[in-house]
């Protein structure tokens, strides 16, 4: 097979038969929770305020639980308890928690309990929960996407590895030890018909999401053939770089970025990039607490960054 002739990704990518069949039925029979399907119908509509999401939580008594169990916290450091979903989302934020009951919904879609030896699924949850973060504040100060979408298409962008992992074991593995014997992701899953990018656009698009989180998954790595919704594919694909230099890494993947490509697409100077990296690098792993009390996962230490690192190639 000539993988080089395979190198940019399109629906019609060719995947392994098994695969391919199987994306149909996990369409059909796994779906989002209803609260995590509802919460994406509600991020997606103009004016959307910590009232509608205080609704919406209120419907799902395990989910509203566990937002009040966080904002009481020692990582909120709160004076008195608190016993409301609204109180919480004060407390929390309503942005956050935004991305926190949209990563919990897609945690108790898929179980990865069984996934391939050595493969660390807590750094798969954080690297996709930190594109999430990212995306939302680029898209908060570049005003090249719509902020809400940014946020649910970096948390979906690697809807196809969480498929693989959970779904497909025999799979992964198979393309895990490609990928450790000194091959390319990319290269790896050509050869098995394993492109990460169609196996998760497959999904969202049985899934009925909208187009641009299908575009946003399908598009991650060559944003720029993604067609109308090139900046927030670009967007994510920045945001996915950033989260990498960072310290939350998946060390499957690893794709480099023409940065000088994504500014000019992006319509973002250097200088104010720079900016944005500071405002991460402050920020993010403040960030990274609740995450992970939120997903109940223990503490990751994700290595030291330097502004540095995160602009240059």
């Amino acid at each position: 097979m000539d993988v080089g002739s395979q190198s940019k990704v399109s629906p019609e990518s060719p995947i392994d038969l098994q695969v391919q069949r199987r994306i149909v039925d996990i369409g059909r029979l796994v779906s989002l929770p209803s609260t995590t399907f509802k919460l994406l119908n509600l991020l997606m509509e103009e004016n959307t305020s910590a009232r509608d999401l205080e609704k919406l939580l209120t419907q799902d008594p395990s989910l509203a639980a566990k937002v009040i169990s966080l904002s009481n916290s020692a990582l909120y450091s709160v004076r008195e308890p608190v016993s409301t979903v609204a109180r919480a989302i004060t407390i929390i934020g309503f942005e956050e928690l935004q991305n926190l009951a949209l990563g919990l919904g897609l945690s108790d879609t898929f179980d990865l309990s069984s996934s391939p030896h050595g493969f660390d699924v807590k750094a798969l949850w954080t690297h996709s929960m930190a594109v999430s973060w990212i995306a939302r504040v680029l898209a908060e100060q570049t005003s090249a996407a719509d902020p809400s979408e940014a946020m649910v298409g970096g948390l979906l962008h690697e809807l196809g590895i969480i498929i693989l992992v959970s779904k497909f074991p025999v799979h992964f593995q198979q393309l895990n030890d490609l990928v450790n014997s000194g091959l390319s992701l990319k290269e790896a899953e050509n050869i098995l018909g394993l492109r990460h990018e169609v196996i998760g656009y497959h999904l969202a698009r049985n899934w009925n999401l909208p187009q641009v989180f299908q575009d946003v998954i399908l598009y991650h790595h060559d944003y720029e053939i993604s067609g109308q919704n090139v900046k927030i594919a670009t967007l994510v694909s920045l945001a996915d770089n950033l989260a990498h230099k960072s310290g939350f890494i998946l060390k499957l993947e690893h794709m480099e970025i023409n940065l000088s490509n994504i500014l000019k697409i992006l319509n973002v100077d250097t200088e104010k990039l720079q900016n944005i990296v500071k405002f991460i690098l402050i920020n993010i792993h403040k960030a990274e607490q609740s995450w992970l009390s939120f997903l109940e996962t223990s503490k990751i230490k994700p290595k030291k960054a330097s502004l540095s690192s995160l602009i240059t190639q």
